[in-house]
């Protein structure tokens, strides 16, 4: 593995419009891969989205990702921030706990805080089963079983800490929801805005439907992918419908989803 932050930098020429909601007004750049999840290299459509689509994402489940599921991750490899005002607040990680591991694990208390450099870099995230739409499955109510996947973030030959645990919060479906908005910008933004009927899946961004395991959950074939970059993207067709394939932190051997999103128009 490279182990590397960075991303094959592209810039998208402008559709005039927004990608989600099609208004003219108010445009702003769309960053395929989210800044928060950016390390060196940016992938953006010019004049992607809208003012009101932009703040619908980052308040409906962006920011629920970027400080929970992603903030461990993000924090260790020094992943970008958006700036705000003169001084950036300390990255600061979850809280550790130093008991035993005989105590009941119910019982134990998260108290302690490490600067990032000490701080256990094993990061976990939950992999779900192939989206419902996939698997000819409805996945309305949730995805189940589910298992968690690990990347270890140590340098070799480093020193890791000695019995410390770790809480790391989770918020089933704001990962997957970030996942399906990178997917969808990907395939717009190579492929144009009338190459896939991308109507349901607009729907889901948009808020009108609240099923995303029936969109994104792991490859429905297993996939060995190259790990050249921090992420990657790729297109399949399974069947009548389009997907991509979103290989998040790709030099860490991190974890890979498929997201529908629809046949071809």
């Amino acid at each position: 593995m490279l182990r590397s932050i960075e991303v094959q930098s592209r810039r998208y020429p402008s559709f005039g419009k927004c990608v989600f909601c099609l208004d003219t007004e108010n445009l702003t750049d769309e960053h395929v891969i989210p800044e928060a999840l950016s390390g060196i290299g940016q992938v953006i459509i010019e004049d992607g989205s809208c003012s009101k689509c932009n703040a619908y994402a980052n308040k409906a489940y962006e920011q629920d990702a970027f400080t929970a599921d992603f903030l461990p991750i993000r924090n260790m490899l020094g992943l970008r921030r958006k700036p705000r005002g003169k001084k950036q607040k300390p990255r600061r990680m979850p809280l550790v706990s130093y008991a035993d591991a005989a105590v009941d694990i119910a019982n134990v208390k998260y108290t302690e805080e490490l600067p990032i450099p000490n701080y256990p870099r094993q990061c976990s995230f939950v992999v779900h089963e192939p989206a419902g739409k996939l698997a000819g499955v409805d996945r309305s109510a949730g995805s189940a079983p589910f298992v968690l996947m690990f990347i270890d973030l140590w340098p070799n030959g480093a020193v890791q800490p000695y019995m410390v645990g770790t809480k790391h919060p989770i918020i089933f479906g704001a990962p997957e929801m970030v996942v399906a908005k990178m997917a969808y910008c990907y395939a717009v933004a190579e492929r144009g805005l009338e190459a896939f009927d991308t109507t349901e899946l607009l729907d889901l961004l948009k808020g009108r439907r609240m099923d995303v395991f029936n969109f994104v959950g792991k490859p429905i074939e297993n996939e060995r992918l190259a790990m050249l970059r921090l992420h990657k993207f790729y297109f399949r067709k399974r069947g009548n419908l389009n997907t991509v394939i979103v290989h998040l932190f790709a030099s860490f051997g991190g974890p890979m989803y498929e997201v529908v999103i629809g046949p071809d128009r």
